[in-house]
């Protein structure tokens, strides 16, 4: 790292940096710098005055000029680009000079810069759609992201779309997709504005979708419905597998090129022993849930009989008390009650049958409630009971239900699995015969001639 320039008394980048930022304190915003990266083609080697022009023109697109800056030139990867950071404040107005538009602005400064330094265009989206005004790119289906990252990288974006789009293709579920795209060296992660993102084997992070030709992403969001976003890795535990797996192979320099896809029995078996194990976890976490489920609903359901069953023997006392006293005589009058102690006095005998007659009516009437109550008791035993065996009878049924598809969805998903590697190792052997093929190409039109 080299600093060119730096606009500031302290001599330090961080001081110069963090003195800019406190002036922003005094305005009503917060983000007192603007950062931009001017990174050309490797095919070009700048000159000093070059990159001071491209920062002076990138200055003046962005509306910063007379603003303090700093200019660093990097260089990584035996390649050259400068960092560019501005003080936004200015402390004539004490505000923040505006930073919108930047893309277009950035775009602008670009198309001057390549037709000033006669560079080759590259495409954009905001300020550079002019197909017209410039040579098409080398491929107008890759983005300009995509194009930097062909260029930090060396891959060809479209043959790596090709072989993603073959995988996508010729594989039936997500799952089988995903191992698919594992075996050829990348890993499926979560995005953090996407679901599914792509680590390739350098590191770099690729979108899904537009790795795949001609899908939408609804189309692929339903393809993918059965892997979890949230069971995949982050962008930084992905790239950190990528690191090990490639501290683990040999460099390029010493691995023999092979003939065929090595299989490596001890990798597949404890592939395969971590398939099932997630598998089996997943499926016990399930009948967790049903047998927690089934247990509410046990519950539920007694106390719903309890209630019930209270209710039930409340109207029962109250309809027995209202016939009681609907069935007890009425109270005789003065006349009556002096002319019934007359024939009591008269007659004890009649008085002692008429109240063994009471007696037997009030036994009567007890033994009349006692069935009434037997009978409901009885009933509500039959019921709850029947109701009790239809919820365990249901419950079975649902427990064997989900035990089925448990076992359909574990031999599904190693059938998936044998399916991905078998693609892998179909891919490979065609590639293998491909480049075998290009290299005896050359050889048999020697022979020819």
């Amino acid at each position: 790292m080299k600093v060119l320039e730096l606009q500031s008394p302290t001599g330090s980048l961080h001081e110069a940096f963090r003195d800019w930022q406190a002036l922003a304190d005094g305005t009503r915003g917060t983000k007192g710098l603007y950062h931009a990266n001017i990174d050309p083609d490797a095919r070009y080697a700048m000159t000093p005055e070059q990159w001071s022009r491209a920062v002076e023109i990138l200055e003046q697109e962005l509306g910063l000029q007379g603003q303090p800056r700093a200019v660093v030139l990097h260089e990584k990867n035996d390649r050259q680009h400068i960092h560019v950071v501005w003080q936004r404040t200015d402390i004539d107005t004490m505000t923040l000079r505006s930073d919108s538009q930047n893309y277009q602005a950035h775009e602008r400064a670009s198309r001057r810069l390549e037709e000033e330094f006669g560079h080759e265009p590259v495409p954009g989206k905001h300020a550079k759609r002019d197909r017209e005004a410039q040579p098409e790119p080398p491929s107008s289906k890759i983005t300009h992201a995509e194009w930097q990252q062909s260029e930090r990288t060396g891959i060809d974006p479209r043959a790596r779309k090709d072989q993603i789009t073959g995988l996508y293709e010729a594989s039936d579920t997500g799952p089988a997709f995903k191992a698919a795209l594992e075996e050829g060296g990348y890993i499926l992660a979560k995005g953090d504005r996407r679901d599914f993102v792509l680590i390739d084997p350098e590191g770099e992070v690729l979108s899904l979708r537009r790795q795949i030709a001609g899908v939408t992403a609804k189309d692929l969001r339903a393809f993918m419905g059965d892997i979890q976003a949230q069971d995949l890795p982050s962008v930084a535990e992905a790239r950190a597998a990528i690191r090990e797996r490639g501290e683990g192979e040999a460099t390029p320099e010493t691995a023999p090129e092979p003939s065929a896809a090595p299989v490596d029995d001890e990798k597949v078996r404890e592939r395969i022993a971590k398939l099932v194990e997630t598998i089996e976890a997943r499926h016990a976490e399930q009948m967790r849930e049903q047998e927690l489920r089934h247990s509410q609903e046990v519950d539920a359901l007694q106390q719903a009989q309890n209630e019930g069953a209270y209710a039930a023997f409340d109207a029962f006392a109250k309809e027995q008390a209202r016939r009681a006293e609907a069935d007890r005589p009425p109270e005789p009058g003065t006349f009556e009650r002096l002319w019934q102690s007359l024939r009591e006095a008269v007659s004890e005998d009649a008085r002692l049958a008429r109240e063994a007659r009471e007696n037997d009516r009030i036994a009567d009437a007890d033994a009349a409630r006692e069935d009434a109550a037997r009978l409901l008791v009885s009933g509500l035993e039959f019921q709850h009971r029947t109701e009790l065996n239809d919820l365990v009878d249901r419950q079975g049924q649902e427990r064997a239900d989900l035990l089925r598809t448990q076992a359909d969805d574990k031999a599904r998903r190693l059938a998936d699995d044998e399916r991905a590697r078998q693609i892998a190792r179909e891919y490979e052997e065609r590639r293998q015969d491909a480049l075998t093929r290009n290299r005896e190409g050359p050889e048999r039109d020697d022979r020819a001639r």
